[in-house]
């Protein structure tokens, strides 16, 4: 296994806030702020920092925990006003390295990023192990960590250029999608799944075969649904099967778990090396900045698919860097940034894809294979040929493949309100509805005046809050949901009626109310003031008929 180095990126280091996020009752907003559709003289007695003359909305400055009230004396007034709400942009990671990251943007990974992250999937990274820590850090699952080579659960990766840190780092470096505030460091393809980090090879970058295939043993048991191995012998040796490893191999594939190994580095033309040549394991080549495969890379018999693998040699985008591969490993004592080349660096971007796709609901190896194969971008020779396989993987195109379907995502945001957005002289009588957000499969509401109170979930379009107050301002929020996520819409508000409103539903002539003279229950059209409630069947059916608080009397 080959590989080399270059450009090590330095940087000084500042204050890292890590943040997270969650869906909540309402989206953020600007604290100190709210917005309005009037010009500054015409709130010339306010502060306004900001106007936008193209809207004729004004940014108004108010008191920090005080943007609602301002918000409901503007309403009242017949003024559209609201918070200063942050729409977030597509998700671009927001990591200050990622801009040198070329390998991610040329498979789609940021269109890919708006549908998943791989959530919840755990990758098996079989390789030289993992070194703790590091400024940015690589996602780790919780349990299954594992060093095979020494027996023990500390899978410490001691290679010269901590081979497997790097390899775990494509598929998932701690990243952050935050716009408002930039993090240091580099992005990882698949930053929401786990790595499950198992020591097969030592700290030379050798392992035996038993190892590896205990290794992979230990992934199943651990629960991993993709492995990734950066390993294998030299091509020219011409093997395709082992009796160690292959039953190891069979009984992944028959567990569901998708195998992915790097083709070598040898430079072969006539076969990969094994185990990516194996029936059942994803065989992955390596491309350059230009989409070209790479002279390192193995080629021939067993090849499936290309990725980014990087040219150290070469600095084709011409951004003062080496074209490797970029990722954070620990080398010679020290954290950094490293260029790497090799069909070693490819193989994660396929692993980390496969998460993604696994992520979004194609689970079984063949299902992960065929999304990948099928829309790989052609390379070379029309259709599959030796030396590009299927051609060089798309995520974005992957996770939209089966049969021209889109994959589930997160449901959009509900809209359509009734009452509309920021009505008046709303009936007190008023049942709230709205449109479902495409792929919504069931809706939380929120409803209220000074805040928002969650009321519940339900499964349809409507919801009744009850009988409302004259004269008031009153908000509410639908929460779209699937399986995929959650999705906030605005906030709604309307006022209700300034005068009190007849409620009659059972049509006896009297109004719901709990005063005197008003029918205490609407449903009944028996039940009234002046019933009668204390003579034949009426004086004995307990109830009280004549509203009067008295039953049958």
């Amino acid at each position: 296994m080959k590989y080399s180095s270059s450009n090590r990126f330095l940087f000084l280091l500042t204050v890292l806030t890590v943040f997270s996020s969650s869906i909540m009752a309402a989206p953020p907003f600007i604290k100190g702020q709210i917005a309005v559709y009037a010009s500054p003289h015409e709130i010339s007695d306010l502060n306004v920092v900001k106007f936008l003359p193209n809207a004729g909305i004004s940014v108004v400055g108010v008191q920090s925990g005080k943007e609602w009230g301002q918000v409901q004396k503007f309403r009242k007034q017949g003024r559209k006003a609201g918070l200063n709400y942050i729409a977030q942009a597509s998700a671009t990671p927001n990591d200050d390295l990622y801009q040198y990251q070329w390998h991610f943007p040329a498979i789609q990974s940021e269109q890919a990023w708006d549908v998943t992250t791989g959530a919840g999937v755990k990758i098996a990274v079989l390789d030289t192990g993992i070194v703790y820590g590091g400024l940015d850090g690589v996602n780790l699952c919780a349990s299954g960590a594992y060093d095979v080579v020494n027996d023990d659960a500390n899978p410490v990766d001691g290679s010269e250029l901590s081979h497997g840190t790097h390899v775990s780092g494509t598929i998932a470096q701690i990243t952050s999608f935050d716009q408002i505030t930039p993090t240091t460091g580099a992005a990882g393809l698949a930053p929401s799944a786990c790595v499950m980090a198992i020591k097969v090879l030592d700290d030379t970058g050798s392992g035996s075969f038993a190892d590896i295939a205990e290794g992979i043993y230990r992934a199943i048991n651990g629960g991993a649904q993709v492995i990734n191995m950066s390993l294998g012998v030299n091509a020219r040796s011409g093997m395709t099967s082992d009796a160690l490893i292959d039953p190891a191999l069979d009984a992944a594939h028959q567990a569901g778990v998708t195998v992915v190994a790097a083709s070598g580095n040898d430079g072969h033309r006539k076969n990969v090396s094994y185990p990516a040549i194996y029936d059942t394991v994803i065989a992955v080549g390596a491309t350059d900045y230009r989409n070209k495969l790479t002279r390192y890379s193995n080629r021939g018999s067993g090849l499936d698919i290309v990725a980014p693998g990087g040219n150290t040699a070469r600095d084709d985008n011409g951004d003062g860097n080496s074209d490797g591969v970029l990722q954070e490993t620990y080398y010679q004592g020290d954290w950094g940034y490293y260029l790497l080349q090799g069909t070693s660096m490819a193989s994660p971007h396929v692993a980390a894809t496969a998460a993604l796709l696994i992520s979004n609901g194609t689970t079984t190896p063949d299902a992960v294979f065929a999304a990948l194969s099928n829309t790989a971008t052609d390379l070379g020779n029309a259709g599959y040929d030796s030396s590009y396989g299927h051609g060089l993987i798309q995520a974005y195109d992957a996770l939209n493949d089966g049969n021209g379907s889109t994959p589930l995502g997160p449901p959009q945001a509900a809209s359509g309100p009734y009452p509309n957005d920021n009505a008046i002289g709303v009936s007190i009588d008023s049942t709230l509805s709205w449109l479902a957000g495409d792929d919504a499969v069931s809706h939380k509401v929120y409803f209220g005046t000074d805040t928002l109170v969650y009321l519940g979930e339900v499964g349809i379009t409507s919801y009744d809050p009850g009988l409302l107050a004259p004269d008031t301002l009153y908000q509410w929020q639908v929460i779209e949901v699937n399986s995929k996520g959650e999705t906030a819409g605005p906030v709604w508000m309307f006022t209700t009626d300034s005068t009190s409103q007849c409620i009659d539903a059972d049509a006896d002539g009297f109004c719901m109310g709990a005063g005197a003279g008003d029918d205490c229950d609407d449903s009944n059209n028996q039940i009234y003031p002046g019933h009668q409630d204390s003579r034949g069947k009426w004086g004995r059916n307990g109830v009280d008929n004549d509203c009067n608080g008295v039953i049958d009397g």
